[in-house]
Parts: structure tokens; sequence; C-alpha cells
């Protein structure tokens, strides 16, 4: 059966070739479609904690993302500032569709440290937690420090304000691009390496280009069934470069056999 097929191949290669350059081409289109679909996050639906977090969402249009947590700070009794209270009500107001709880919205003084000078509000935004979703926690912090006399301070605090200011501070790594291009110069002397010669090694790099962008093109279509996790992405690269190198490895040496 492969020895028929790959005759029918050889009779019709320029058609082949042909339907494989126009797939490619709508390949890299699809790739630039589904990049608005991906899934962002790392949750795995139909797992309890998945299912749970989505009914909650939808009854109460919150409860995916982690809530952002304003602290203040005073050097008196936090419970009696009438500034605290005014801040909590401003940011509660400010936060369009979000939950939000504190001290003077609950009475609890679970919410309140022991010797009374600091005291927390949390708020839940709402929506999905998606990875190019920001906090928003400077405009939060600003919002709630407007009006604070003296001695009386504000942080805010959280899962998604912390992990923004450790990715995006002054202490940061390099850049992707240069990773890439360090990377990519490191695969190329892997690649001459292994398959001797220039012209070699544009074999896996082509095979490589044309799996990977019609996976995508597939993967697309899926996107239309169900959720499917922008990780994905990143396995469609690293699986089609290795398969591609493979397949690579085998056609040069049976050529050159």
């Amino acid at each position: 059966m492969l020895a028929r097929l790959a005759h029918v191949v050889a009779r019709h290669r320029y058609a082949v070739i042909g339907a494989w350059l126009v797939l490619t081409l709508f390949g890299g289109f699809a790739a630039g479609q589904v990049s608005k679909r991906w899934f962002q996050s790392f949750s795995i639906p139909g797992r309890s904690a998945y299912e749970t977090n989505q009914r909650t969402l939808n009854t109460f249009g919150v409860g995916v993302r982690p809530p952002n947590v304003l602290v203040f700070h005073t050097s008196g009794d936090a419970t009696k500032s009438g500034a605290i209270r005014a801040a909590t009500e401003r940011v509660a107001k400010a936060s369009k569709g979000a939950l939000t709880s504190s001290y003077f919205s609950t009475g609890s003084l679970a919410y309140v440290s022991k010797d009374r000078h600091t005291t927390f509000m949390e708020a839940y935004p709402p929506g999905l937690a998606k990875f190019d979703t920001k906090s928003g926690a400077k405009q939060m912090r600003s919002l709630a420090a407007a009006g604070l006399p003296a001695g009386t301070s504000v942080h805010v605090t959280g899962h998604d304000p912390l992990e923004e200011a450790s990715t995006k501070g002054s202490g940061g790594g390099p850049s992707v691009l240069l990773e890439a291009i360090v990377g990519g110069f490191g695969a190329l002397i892997i690649l001459l390496f292994v398959f001797g010669t220039l012209p070699a090694i544009l074999m896996p790099i082509v095979v490589a280009i044309a799996s990977i962008l019609n996976t995508f093109t597939l993967v697309w279509a899926l996107t239309y069934l169900t959720d499917v996790s922008i990780i994905v992405q990143f396995l469609i690269a690293l699986v089609g470069l290795g398969v591609a190198i493979d397949y690579a490895l085998l056609m040069i040496f049976r050529f050159r056999d």
C-alpha cells in the first residue's frame, strides 16, 4: 500500500507540491487567526475545580480571577478612619462588576489587625482569568490613595499584581527576541553538525514549516468545537520541529544511499 502511494505521489509530484504549498500558505493565515481563539488558561475543562469556577462565574460574574487586596495602614484605629472608609467606597464604586468586601462593608474584625492599625479590602475582578488580563493594581492604588491623610498608606497586593511586578520590573531577564535569536543560531549549528551540508539543513526546515502551519489549520478548526489551551502552540512548535528533523534524517540518508 505504501509503495502504491509512493508511486502515485511520484507521478503527480507537481500537483502534490502545489497542494502542500497552498495548504501551508493557508496555514500561515490560520496561525494568525487561531492566536485570537486560544483558551488563555492552564485549567483543564471537565475537572471539578474548573467546572465549579465556571458555575460561580455564571452565577456571580466573578470567582475565576484571584482578588486584588488593598492593605491600609494608619497610626490610629483603622476602623474609625473616615478617610479609609471613603477610600474603600471609592474603589468599590469604580470597580464595575467586581465583588468587594472590607471591615466597613461587613463589620467583621477578620479584616483588621490585632493592633487595629491595619485593615484590608478584597476586590474580586469580573470575567475570565486570561494571560493578557491586567489587574489594574496601579489605578486601584491611585484611586484609594487620593484623599488619604498623612500617616495613612495603602498598597495593593494579590496574585496578579505580584506577578505583574515580578515580570515587568526593572530586573527582568533578556528579551524574547534575543532568546529566539540565540536559540535559532544554536539550532542551525546542531543541524549543520547532523546533516553535514547547508542544502541538507533546508530539508528539516521545510518539513517543519509545512507540518507546523498545517497543524495550526487543524487546531483553528478545533477551537470552534472545544477550548484549546494556549500552551498547545508551544507543543505544536516543539513536536513539529522534532518530527521534521526525524523525517528529514530519514529522507536525506535514504537519498544518499
